[in-house]
């Protein structure tokens, strides 16, 4: 028997489980490093592809992307860039899931049948199941099996996550491997198992201690299931309890948590509108809980109070709640009186915040109209990304608290906008929050750098403009449309919204009750962006257009902001110089939806007028500026 054979052996025996991932590659290391020394490479060969198979990502959210390394299903652990024999560089995927042939899904199949670990049985049932490259993948008995299996290996991790002595937080492993389950039994349509999950769902939502640590999590995704895929639960679950369930959990989260209320609150309103119940009362209550946030914020002389408490008139509004739009009215006023040119600031300590206006205040002092403009385009304020990503690995390492959801993202409406469910997925959702919180603290510093040096006349119109006149910005870009000869200017677009900010800073220097509108300098900034950069890609000569299939017909449309985004990303490959910072930061601002996607929201309008804040014509006129700093050669 070797080594290989003796680990098979080991698994089968053991508890090994989805928290057991490292322990396993560390072993199939090891049998691969002896396997090498003995010369048996044959054997090695196999060692690699079972560790493969615990390192591939399985999600039902994978899509087919040749330029991402990843199949329908799978998906790779890590990624990076490699250097060839030739000096030239490419990207790095491990496992590339990619080359992985006919074979190795008929031994992955092999595994499955024999393998005895529940754990292990599940990951290679998956790989088939994705895979798909097998007779037996597509077979009815297999899917139903490996259904049970999964679901099995959730209730297990259930048994752990309701133990009182778990530390390793097994109800996240509950409600992916669940997951798992369910959308096999749907979507293979297989109707007893499918009705076995749906019970299993309603009664352990319906039987949740909420009390217990977790909670927000498995009253989300749970009740989230059933409003998700409503058509299909519809008929098999009473939506009353689980609105009162829900409601329950929002009262005990509201005690240490109010955001996760909210939550809670807005998925229940959510299922209240798609089941046709009154969900007036829940309305009610969650502008009690946005009035609750502004009372603490207020308290805290956080300046998001102004906002917490229009979320709250919006909803009484809403409701027609006449005594209570009035009192909310006034309270309002006094908070619009009380706070000026309204940001959401972070709570910091005094010795803080006066060491940052004393440097930001010495900073404008020392600098000229052209520094001041660096500094914009430079954002000091902010970490760079390789900081970034280490505080965002250091808060994993810590277990930090990972707010709602933890791997699903809601709108303001209660929709899931984004969901993140397997490893790198989760890392790239704790990249994107680390990045959040950073940038919440840089652009408060960049807000209050930019009102000093307004307020010093070290930045003015004159000054933003003749710095851009000076850049490609400037410089005529010649179109053909219907066979002539067309010259456009991209700073044209922009001059009249830049020449409104200051505008509108005037007239509130002058009047401090002025009402600054940054609504129509907002929504013309935004999307003027998404011009300049297409611009830029024309100026590099990237094609800003793509071309679909319509039935027999070849239809062409233009490239949307992502796409564009993605292509200017600098590499050996694709050496267009764009800065990875500016690239990152305007992809968080504009279209992110872990992020500000302020292009979104604005486009489709679903900004509130509260939600249009001069923090974010500041960040925008920074990226405008962020753009403007490239030049071109002609090669």
């Amino acid at each position: 028997m070797n080594e290989l054979e003796q680990f098979y052996e080991k698994l089968n025996e053991s508890g090994y489980d989805c928290r057991s991932n490292h322990t396993i590659n560390s072993e199939l290391q090891e049998i691969s490093q002896i396997l090498n020394e003995k010369g048996d490479f044959s054997t090695l060969e196999i060692s690699e592809l079972e560790r493969q198979a615990f390192s591939i990502s399985k999600s039902f959210g994978k899509k087919q992307n040749d330029y991402d390394g990843t199949i329908d299903g799978l998906g790779w652990k890590t990624a990076g860039t490699q250097t060839f024999e030739d000096g030239t560089t490419g990207p790095f995927y491990w496992p590339d899931v990619r080359d992985l042939q006919e074979k190795d899904f008929q031994y992955f199949e092999d595994r499955y049948k024999n393998c005895s670990n529940l754990y292990a049985k599940t990951e290679f049932g998956l790989l088939v199941y994705f895979g798909s490259k097998t007779v037996y993948s597509k077979h009815t008995d297999f899917k139903k099996q490996l259904f049970n299996k999964l679901y099995s290996l959730s209730q297990q991790y259930l048994e752990n996550a309701i133990n009182p002595s778990d530390k390793k937080r097994y109800n996240l492993d509950y409600i992916t491997t669940l997951n798992n389950a369910f959308l096999i039994a749907h979507k293979s349509k297989l109707k007893e198992e499918l009705n076995l999950i749906i019970e299993s769902i309603y009664k352990t939502h319906n039987t949740w201690d909420i009390t217990r640590g977790g909670s927000l999590r498995i009253l989300l995704d749970l009740s989230g299931l059933t409003s998700e895929y409503y058509k299909i639960f519809k008929t098999k679950v009473d939506y009353d309890k689980i609105i009162s369930k829900n409601i329950l959990g929002a009262k005990e989260q509201e005690k240490t948590h109010i955001w996760g209320a909210i939550y809670i609150t807005d998925l229940t309103i959510d299922i209240g509108e798609k089941t046709n119940k009154n969900i007036n009362y829940l309305l009610e209550y969650k502008a009690e809980l946005y009035i609750k946030l502004s009372d603490n914020a207020e308290k805290g002389n956080n300046m998001a109070a102004v906002t917490f408490t229009e979320n709250a008139l919006r909803i009484y509004q809403q409701l027609k709640n006449k005594s209570k739009i009035s009192e909310i009215e006034k309270k309002y006023s006094e908070q619009r009186g009380k706070f000026k040119l309204a940001t959401i600031r972070q709570d910091f300590p005094k010795e803080y915040n006066e060491n940052i206006t004393s440097y930001i205040n010495e900073v404008v002092s020392s600098s000229s109209e052209n520094q001041i403009i660096y500094y914009l385009i430079s954002t000091p304020w902010f970490n760079k990304i390789e900081s970034i990503q280490s505080i965002a690995k250091e808060s994993k390492k810590e277990n930090v608290f990972i707010p709602i959801l933890g791997s699903s993202i809601l709108d303001k409406f209660g929709n899931t906008i984004e969901t993140f469910h397997t490893e790198e997925e989760k890392n790239l959702f704790n990249f994107w929050r680390s990045y959040g919180f950073n940038f919440q603290v840089g652009k408060q510093n960049m807000h209050q750098f930019f009102v000093v040096a307004y307020t010093s006349g070290k930045i003015s119109f004159k000054s933003i403009i003749s710095y851009l006149e000076n850049t490609w910005l400037n410089e005529p870009i010649i179109r053909k449309y219907n066979g002539e000869d067309v010259e456009i200017i991209p700073i044209d677009l922009i001059k009249p919204s830049i020449k409104r900010i200051f505008e509108e800073l005037d007239n509130y220097s002058t009047n401090n009750e002025y009402e600054v509108d940054c609504v129509t300098i907002t929504d013309s900034l935004v999307l003027k962006i998404e011009t300049l950069i297409r611009n830029f890609c024309e100026k590099i000569g990237i094609a800003t257009f793509k071309t679909r299939q319509k039935g027999k017909d070849k239809l062409v449309m233009e490239k949307l902001l992502d796409d564009m985004l993605a292509d200017i990303k600098h590499s050996v490959i694709n050496q267009t110089g764009f800065d990875e910072e500016d690239r990152i930061f305007i992809k968080y601002v504009l279209s992110e939806k872990a992020g500000l996607n302020l292009r979104n929201t604005v486009a489709h309008g679903l900004l509130d007028i509260y939600e249009y804040t001069f923090s974010n014509i500041i960040v925008t006129l920074s990226i405008i500026l962020k753009i403007s700093k490239y030049s071109f050669t002609e090669k």
